[in-house]
């Protein structure tokens, strides 16, 4: 109708999607590190927005376990040079006996952009500063034009034996620093080897970096007369063909987003023109109007925070404590990510347990087993085009 025109970037853009069934316990202590969903958490190390939907009857219900049981995130804001990741203090407190998580500031594909994970120092550079440092690095595609400026990328691994000062190796990366990369930059900081998830109120070893301790508090809104599907109605099973298992995810993903934005549409007494918009709630059974409630954290929050809201959620919202109706909503917003073709985040849901008595048991000795109810899950992970 508008004559638009087309929009390369947005077709390079990907959508992977999962759809299997959890494991009816989950230790906080060893789940698993390689199966979705736990494999989309880990895989976004630096994120800036977490966002939980649910019914506002099962937040009633879980409301109190989920504060006393969640502890709240810290993370600190500093201002430093590379150097000074490297001196004494910092670096065999936090780099080499330690575990942390940090993030500078700037813009992936223009700026220098460096980050810090596992003890592997990563370093995104335009190609005058890598070429003045010396350092040995490989060349990054950038997502730019044609005659866009190329981009190098260098990864040092500081928690490696030759890591230590006076090894030969480790001069070159302290000159480099000191003479060629020696802006100071903000940076994100978190401690994850710390029981204080992050850092804490009246820790002292970052004195002389100036730190800002920020804490990350839930902001709650409750959306009400909400237009929901009937989640519990909802199968995916081997016979949904390809065509069906699209439409659906994408659908029940669209209005989460929907949702999350405030939007009027799905709303159950919104009464716009249909020439004006023509969107409806997916077609999941019978759908009814209800209240919906959003947690949503922003901050500097890494994965392992993340793995146990996931897994507080998941224990409050078993069938002995909300019902069967209980479904739920993780949605995460990555940050850094790459120029091209980097991780954006992924939305995890799940979906409320199938009865027993809906499952196919082949022998009678499967009756026992069928007595559990079953919870399943769809994973959406959004991998983006370019951001310049």
């Amino acid at each position: 109708m508008f004559e638009l025109e087309d929009d390369d970037a947005s077709g390079r853009e990907k959508c992977y999607t999962t759809v299997a069934q959890l494991p009816q316990f989950i230790d906080p202590k060893q789940h698993s590190t390689t199966k979705s969903p736990f494999s989309a958490i880990l895989g976004h190390p630096f994120v800036h927005t977490v966002e939980v939907t649910l019914p506002k009857e099962v937040y009633s219900t879980i409301e109190s376990s989920l504060d006393s049981k969640l502890q709240k995130a810290r993370y600190a804001r500093l201002s430093m040079t590379l150097s000074s990741l490297i001196e004494g203090g910092f670096f065999n407190t936090y780099i080499k006996a330690g575990n942390i998580l940090m993030i500078s500031d700037g813009r992936s594909g223009l700026d220098n952009v460096y980050t810090l994970r596992e003890g592997v120092l990563r370093l995104e550079l335009g190609k005058e500063e890598y070429e003045k440092s010396g350092l040995t690095g490989k060349h990054v595609r950038t997502g730019g034009k044609k005659h866009g400026k190329e981009r190098y990328l260098v990864e040092l691994n500081l928690r490696l034996p030759s890591m230590l000062h006076g090894k030969k190796g480790f001069q070159r990366i302290e000159w480099a620093f000191k003479n060629v990369l020696n802006k100071p930059a903000a940076w994100l900081f978190f401690d994850l080897g710390t029981e204080s998830i992050g850092i804490a109120e009246d820790d002292t070893t970052l004195k002389d970096n100036n730190p800002e301790i920020i804490t990350c508090e839930p902001v709650r809104t409750t959306y009400e007369n909400i237009t929901t599907p009937s989640f519990s109605d909802l199968r995916i099973t081997e016979d949904t063909s390809e065509l069906d298992f699209k439409n659906l995810c994408g659908e029940v993903s669209e209005w989460l987003a929907m949702v999350s934005l405030g939007s009027h549409r799905v709303y159950a007494d919104d009464d716009i023109d249909p020439y004006l918009c023509r969107y409806d709630a997916p077609e999941v059974g019978d759908s009814k109007a209800s209240d919906l409630v959003s947690l949503k954290w922003h901050g500097f929050i890494p994965p392992t925070w993340i793995t146990q809201l996931f897994i507080t959620l998941f224990r409050e919202t078993a069938p002995r404590s909300c019902g069967t109706s209980a479904w739920f909503a993780l949605s995460v917003s990555a940050l850094g990510r790459d120029a091209i073709e980097g991780k954006d985040g992924y939305t995890i849901m799940v979906l409320p347990p199938v009865s027993s008595n809906e499952v196919e048991s082949t022998t009678g000795e499967d009756k026992d087993a069928k007595a559990k109810d079953i919870r399943h899950f769809i994973c959406w992970e959004y991998v983006g085009a370019s951001i310049l």
